[in-house]
C-alpha cells in the first residue's frame, strides 16, 4: 500500500525524486515499529505511540518529527479515499506537535570567505585540468545562488545560458526557475564545463555524481580548507540567503532565488537578520558611547 501510495503522489502530486524517496523511508520507519511493536495500524494510539518514540527514543528533531506524521496523515487520507480504510486514526487525536525553533543553520563571512578562497585558489590554478575544477567551481555556484544540492546535481550542459549566465534549475514538485552567476570568472568557468562532452554540469570526469558524492567532499574540502564546523550543502544554501538578506537583497527576490513557493518559507531568514541587528547595535552600544 505505501508503494501505490508514492507512486499516485509521483502522479497527483509531481514529487521529485527526493521526495518520494523521503515519504518511502518515512512510511518504511513507521511500518518497522509497528512490527516490532505488535501495534495495530488503525488505531491512534499506535501513531501516538510512534510520536513519542521518534521525540523520546530517537531524539528525532521537531521538525523531522512533523514531517514523518504529515506524510502518515497524507497515507492515511489516501487509504480512506481509496476505500482501503473507512476512517482515518488521525480523526480521532488531538496532537499537540513539538514546532522546530531553530533557525536555518549557515556560515558566518569569515567561513564563507575561507571556502569561497579555497575554492577560488583551485580554479585559478593553471596546473589543474578542468575537470578538476568542477567541484570547487560548484561550490562557487552554491554558495553564491543557494541551490539545493539535489539541484545541483541534477544540472545539465543544456542548463547553462552562456549569454546570461543563467542556470534551469529544477526544484521541488519538478517546478523550474532561472537563477544567474553574475561574477564574471565564474560565468567564464561554468561556460566552459558546460562545452565538456558529459552531459552533466558539474560531475568529475569519470567520477559519481550524486548529493551524497557532493555531501562527503564538501565536508573534507571545508575541513582542509580551515573551517573548523562541519559543513552540509545545505548550509550554503542557507549562507546565501542570509548574507544577501544582510546585503540588502529584498526578501521576494530570494524567494524566487530560493524557489520557495509561498515567502512566508522564506521569511525565516528575517529572523537571521534580525539577529545580525542586534548583533551590530550591541556592538555600537550607542548609549555608552554617548555617555562617553
Amino acid at each position: 500500500m505505501a508503494a501505490a501510495y508514492v507512486s499516485r503522489l509521483k502522479v497527483t502530486r509531481n514529487a521529485s525524486v527526493h521526495t518520494a524517496r523521503a515519504y518511502e523511508g518515512d512510511l518504511r520507519s513507521y511500518s518497522s515499529f509497528l512490527e516490532q511493536r505488535n501495534l495495530c495500524p488503525r488505531r491512534g494510539e499506535s501513531i501516538l505511540a510512534y510520536a513519542r518514540y521518534l521525540t523520546d527514543e530517537k531524539e528525532a528533531a521537531p521538525r523531522t518529527v512533523r514531517r514523518r506524521m504529515a506524510c502518515l496523515r497524507g497515507f492515511y487520507k489516501d487509504l480512506v479515499r481509496s476505500g482501503a480504510i473507512r476512517r482515518s486514526p488521525f480523526g480521532e487525536l488531538a496532537m499537540q506537535l513539538p514546532r522546530p525553533r531553530s533557525l536555518p543553520r549557515g556560515l558566518g563571512r569569515a567561513d564563507a570567505k575561507l571556502l569561497v578562497d579555497a575554492a577560488w585558489g583551485l580554479c585559478d590554478d593553471p596546473a589543474r585540468s578542468l575537470s578538476a575544477k568542477s567541484f570547487p567551481a560548484a561550490i562557487l555556484v552554491l554558495i553564491s545562488v543557494g541551490l539545493r544540492v539535489s539541484e545541483l546535481v541534477g544540472l545539465r550542459a543544456a542548463d547553462y545560458d552562456c549569454a546570461e549566465g543563467a542556470l534551469r534549475v529544477r526544484g521541488k514538485g519538478s517546478r523550474e526557475r532561472r537563477v544567474f552567476i553574475v561574477d564574471q570568472k565564474l560565468k567564464r568557468l561554468v561556460a566552459r564545463l558546460a562545452e565538456r562532452s558529459n552531459d552533466v554540469l558539474f560531475a568529475p570526469r569519470n567520477g559519481e555524481w550524486s548529493c551524497q558524492m557532493v555531501r562527503r567532499h564538501l565536508r573534507s574540502f571545508a575541513q582542509s580548507a580551515g573551517v573548523q564546523r562541519r559543513v552540509t550543502p545545505h548550509m550554503l544554501r542557507h549562507s546565501c540567503a542570509t548574507l544577501l538578506l544582510e546585503d540588502g537583497v529584498d526578501l521576494r527576490f530570494l524567494q524566487r532565488l530560493l524557489g520557495h513557493e509561498n515567502i512566508s518559507t522564506t521569511a525565516i531568514y528575517a529572523h537571521v537578520g534580525d539577529m545580525s541587528l542586534k548583533r551590530a547595535l550591541a556592538e555600537a552600544d550607542l548609549l555608552t558611547s554617548l555617555r562617553g
